[in-house]
């Protein structure tokens, strides 16, 4: 059985030595892009029968193996990955532009280009507005070149701190964001597996912020086998994920809670100074509401809580629950400021990893 759980995978481009606007702004771009650029969203079936370039596709995984150069102009890096690096790029037809990810074929050999390719046919079938849109695939002899949603958005978690200052009712309004994204994807038989800070970006489109669920290269199709490589990144997995038994979509679920629960205060509910020490704190569901940075936290956040980290995934929420809570609905929230010195210093601390 393969192992993917993450230490930092593909490392984010917000964590290189850049000047902070464009570093975050980089690593959007990076995970593909997020739409804070005011380009119209094709439905999935106008998506796969007119892509930007206008070519039609040849080949049976849906890539174009034109050269790229016939219908991009290729321009400047804004960002770069571990396997990869991300170009701006403009349409040669009607010179709206894309953030172009290219990636070396010898970076990503064997099973790797298997995990791209299923990454990509993920990812060319969804189309939400909170999930990063990918338009087109191209394909030469050295190289992949996907074409994506533009970004001028920064990780989540640098947004807030940016930001200055932020409530309750901004938590909920990014977690609904979240959920509606997980709805959709657990919808079209997809589990994410790896939602985590790095892979949720947030953009402004006419001073509205619209969060994007990013990176899907654990992603997979749950309906087509059973779901049982350990996948993610340490503190965000679920119990089930550990223990190396098959689960379902409802990881994500419990990924959402530890995000939900670090939105709130600022630190994770499971933590621990050894991998071991802290799986066991996931599997044991140690975790605890005593710091006083929850006292002002309302009792129906902390019900959410309670309802998406529970150990055994049949009692846990489903998206469609979650989206009805009264707290991801806003209902009645306090009008409480939270403390953002905590979401600052881990915020630095797990770019340092």
């Amino acid at each position: 059985m393969g192992s993917c759980i993450s230490k930092n995978a593909d490392a984010p481009v917000a964590s290189n030595k850049q000047s902070d606007s464009s570093a975050s702004s980089n690593k959007a771009n990076e995970a593909g892009g997020t739409s804070a650029s005011k380009t119209s969203q094709p439905s999935s079936t106008d998506n796969k029968s007119n892509p930007p370039s206008g070519q039609k596709e040849e080949m049976l995984d849906g890539t174009h193996t034109e050269p790229i150069e016939n219908y991009y102009t290729l321009g400047k890096e804004i960002g770069r990955g571990g396997f990869s690096v991300v170009v701006e790029g403009s349409s040669k037809k009607t010179g709206e532009k894309f953030a172009i990810k290219c990636i070396k074929k010898t970076m990503v050999e064997g099973e790797d280009i298997k995990l791209l390719r299923r990454e990509v046919q993920i990812m060319k079938k969804v189309n939400h507005p909170n999930v990063l849109k990918l338009y087109e695939v191209f394909e030469d002899d050295e190289e992949f070149f996907l074409v994506m949603e533009l970004v001028t958005g920064k990780e989540l978690f640098d947004k807030i701190v940016e930001r200055g200052q932020y409530s309750e009712a901004d938590a909920s309004n990014i977690v609904r964001q979240i959920v509606s994204a997980v709805e959709y994807l657990h919808g079209q038989g997809i589990a994410h597996r790896d939602l985590k800070p790095e892979n949720l970006l947030s953009a402004e489109v006419d001073g509205v912020e619209t969060i994007k669920i990013a990176d899907f290269g654990f992603s997979k199709n749950f309906g087509e086998e059973k779901l049982m490589t350990s996948c993610g990144s340490p503190g965000y997995v679920a119990p089930e994920v550990l223990t190396c038994e098959s689960y379902d979509k409802s990881v994500d679920l419990w990924s959402v809670g530890v995000i939900i629960y670090i939105l709130l205060c600022g630190y994770p509910p499971f933590y621990a100074d050894s991998a071991p020490a802290l799986f066991k704190k996931i599997m044991d569901v140690k975790y605890d509401f005593d710091d006083p940075s929850w006292d002002e936290i309302s009792d129906a956040a902390k019900n959410l809580i309670r309802n998406l980290l529970v150990k055994d995934p049949k009692k846990r929420y489903t998206a469609q629950q979650c989206l009805v809570d009264p707290w991801v609905q806003g209902q009645s929230l306090p009008n409480n400021k939270i403390q953002l010195q905590n979401l600052k210093d881990y915020n630095s601390k797990r770019k340092l990893k």
